[in-house]
């Protein structure tokens, strides 16, 4: 008999595999939605990431601290880049109208994203963050489960944020820092002025003008032999008093005030650059890593024709400061004017002849005196045959009878420094900010009474160049978020 054609259907096996597979293609069409609206986003968020990060970057490069770094930034943050998207809604284009730009001040402590940290000065902006706008991502698969479920499935926005860093660095410099006097100072407009600097090692106390050892990582370094074997203060007085002192590269970070040297360290590492050896530097003497810098007016010739130094006030070892210190119209930094001191000095030493009208800086000044009593001046990094020629002209030594001579030609540079120049307005808990600008300068006479007077002779990095002393400073922009 034959079997029923129902009974028959119902026994049968065969095609039941195919509703196995109706349920795995209707996953693996969900799953294969389910990377396609996933990639979207993800790739939405890549290319977002990817415009804020350069973003960033182009805005902070221009950070330098001048009076109008935040401008510039700005510009080029709305002019330099430009970039697409392919998923996000609201066109495929992504441009200024899309970013959000805010600029922070560094704490001390790195980046802190506060309030009390954001800043519209452009001498203390050092971060700046960019958000580019919340954007929608079409995610068809998404849609249709929201559509069922009557309720959102998946986050279908793309946000992206990025902070950058702008800072200065620089290698082989004196391990010393100065709050520099105000805000807005900027080394490139203060050349040719000078700055009292009163030397204080306070961890606490920080003021405009305060000269300021570091610590240095020198002891780690390999090759270091002007200081081989110290610890220490006499570590720290030994790269002081040295010309090019082999440290590493710093002012990226957080500068470390030295706890091993007073403020009178500080002024006795660099006396050794008139002769004067005193305190921690008293090892020092005789050295010829730490040679004397011409100080022509720095003594008297005997009878015998020996130089004997000393027998002339400090203030005759050192060229003067602007003329409002006199005046008593300024405190830290002079306006250049130095031409009342230039005529006191004329006078007691040149018999009020002029001998080099075209020098118009005291460090100018100081290079023909030296180039008129050794012969031409030893060529250096920034130094210039023509312009020491320029300003000697018909000069002779015979016009120079009472200066004290080094027995041996000594280079005039002797008497520059590097200075890491540090808003210290943010300094905290013997730590100082980054630096906000490296500054070459000229000492010009022996640091007394706890006082160092210098005048500013080139600002360094960036469009400054490197200086006298051919130091290397570079700017380094990096992401910090």
């Amino acid at each position: 008999m034959r079997p029923r054609p129902l009974c028959h259907f119902r026994s049968s096996e065969s095609g039941a595999i195919l509703v196995f597979w109706g349920f795995a293609l209707a996953a693996m069409l969900g799953l294969a939605a389910l990377v396609v609206d996933a990639g979207r986003l993800s790739t939405s968020q890549s290319e977002l990431q990817s415009y804020a990060d350069s973003v960033s970057l182009a805005a902070a490069a221009e950070l330098d601290g001048a009076p109008d770094a935040i401008d510039r930034a700005r510009v080029a943050a709305q002019t330099l880049i430009t970039d697409s998207q392919t998923y996000a809604d609201g066109g495929a284009a992504l441009d200024a109208d899309d970013i959000t730009l805010t600029f922070y001040r560094d704490s001390g402590a790195g980046f802190q994203r506060t309030a009390a940290q954001v800043t519209t000065v452009p001498a203390q902006a050092r971060y700046v963050e960019v958000r580019v706008a919340e954007r929608r991502v079409s995610l068809p698969f998404a849609a249709a489960m929201a559509a069922l479920r009557d309720t959102a499935f998946v986050d279908d926005t793309v946000q992206a944020t990025s902070v950058a860093q702008f800072n200065v660095e620089a290698c082989d410099v004196s391990p010393l820092a100065v709050c520099l006097p105000d805000v807005n100072f900027s080394a490139q407009t203060a050349v040719g002025t000078s700055l009292s600097l009163g030397a204080n090692v306070s961890a606490s106390v920080t003021l405009p003008g305060d000269l300021i050892a570091v610590d240095t990582l020198s002891s780690l370094l390999d090759g270091l032999s002007v200081c081989l074997g110290l610890s220490g203060g006499a570590l720290d007085a030994c790269l002081l008093a040295a010309q090019q002192p082999e440290t590493a590269c710093r002012g990226s970070s957080g500068l470390t005030i030295s706890a091993d040297v007073q403020a009178q360290d500080i002024l006795d590492a660099v006396n050794t650059r008139f002769g004067i050896f005193d305190g921690l530097t008293s090892a020092l003497a005789g050295n010829d890593d730490f040679p004397v810098a011409p100080s022509l007016l720095g003594g008297v010739l005997s009878a015998t024709g020996l130089c004997t130094p000393g027998n002339v006030a400090p203030e005759q070892l050192g060229l003067p400061l602007d003329d409002c210190f006199a005046a008593g119209t300024c405190s830290v930094q002079g306006n250049g004017s130095w031409q009342a001191g230039r005529d006191a000095y004329i006078a007691a030493h040149y018999d009020g002849t002029d001998p080099f009208p075209n020098a118009s800086t005291r460090f100018e000044f100081y290079q023909a005196e030296v180039a008129a009593s050794i012969g031409p001046a030893p060529s250096s990094g920034g130094s210039s045959g023509g312009l020491v020629g320029g300003l000697l002209g018909g000069v002779t030594g015979a016009l120079l009878p009472q200066l004290c001579v080094p027995p041996t030609p000594a280079d005039p540079t002797r008497r520059l420094m590097v200075l890491a120049g540090v808003d210290c307005s943010n300094a905290s808990n013997g730590a100082l900010p980054p630096v906000r600008q490296f500054l070459e300068v000229f000492v010009l006479g022996p640091g007394e009474d706890g006082l160092l007077n210098v005048e500013v002779t080139a600002c360094l990095g960036g469009s400054c160049g490197n200086g006298n002393l051919d130091t290397q400073v570079q700017d380094v922009v990096r992401l910090v978020e």
